[in-house]
Order: C-alpha cells, then sequence, then structure tokens
C-alpha cells in the first residue's frame, strides 16, 4: 500500500462486482483509502449463504471446494479483528479452473449440502433448505448448480 497513514480498520470485499476483491482502509485523523485491484486475473466464485434452521447469514458454516485436485476451504465468520469487517460472501480465487467440481456446505445446524458441476465467474446463493444454488451475478452464461 502506498499510505502512509496511521491504519486503524480494513474492509475486504468485491466493492466494484468484478470478480476480485477490493479494500477500504480507514485511518486515524484521516480520510479512508480504498484499494481497487486491478492485478487480479483468472476465475473465481463468489458464495453467500442463507441460513433457515441455522443463522440467517451462516455464520460458523464451513465451505469446501475441490476444482482440478485443487481443494480450499472458508469459514463464514462475522467480526475479523478491531475496526475491521470483511464480507460474508466467500470468495474463491480458481485460476484457470473453469468449473468447480464439488462444492461442500456445512451448516451449523448440522446439515450438509453438496453442489457439482459448478461454474466458475459467478456470485451464487445457496438457501438452508434448497437442492439447488440461485446464480446472482454471472460473467458468463451460467446455469444454477444442482445438489444433492
Amino acid at each position: 500500500m502506498d499510505s502512509l497513514g496511521d491504519g486503524r480498520g480494513m474492509a475486504k470485499a468485491d466493492f466494484d462486482r468484478d470478480g476480485d476483491v477490493d479494500l477500504i482502509i480507514t485511518n486515524y485523523k484521516d480520510r479512508a483509502h480504498y484499494y481497487v485491484n486491478k492485478v487480479a486475473k483468472g476465475h473465481w466464485l463468489q458464495i453467500r449463504l442463507r441460513g433457515r434452521q441455522s443463522n440467517r447469514d451462516g455464520v460458523g458454516s464451513i465451505i469446501r471446494i475441490r476444482a482440478r485436485g485443487d481443494r480450499q476451504m472458508r469459514v463464514i465468520s462475522a467480526g475479523d479483528g478491531y475496526a475491521s469487517q470483511f464480507s460474508r460472501v466467500a470468495h474463491f480465487g480458481l485460476g484457470k479452473n473453469e468449473v468447480i467440481e464439488e462444492l461442500e456446505v456445512l451448516w451449523p445446524s448440522g446439515k450438509k449440502q453438496i453442489f457439482e458441476g459448478v461454474l466458475a465467474d459467478q456470485m451464487i446463493e445457496i438457501d438452508e433448505d434448497a437442492t439447488k444454488a440461485r446464480v446472482i451475478m454471472a460473467r458468463q452464461t451460467a446455469s444454477s448448480p444442482s445438489g444433492r
């Protein structure tokens, strides 16, 4: 970062909805700085959860993905540090992978959902009671993944 300010807090999310993570950093007695990510390349997937038996935002849920043998995991949390907050939308950088072979959600209620063949470059919402994910935003034409 190029700021010499006394950084106090940070927010991390895809603020400009282009598929990569941007930053806002607050400074003591100064204006906040907004950093737009212009260097990220590759495919991505964003997942928003909607709890029904669990809490509304899915806090405490674990999301795991597998794409071409690469595995990633995110835990949905609330409150990530002093004066900071990160989005409850899970962001996965996928590199060259265009399809997620398996996406698994483990909810605080104990419920487990598995989705197969999820396309990259989209934001999806997964409802705790649904069998299919809902596409919220897509960079390409994408059908909703099926669940089991």
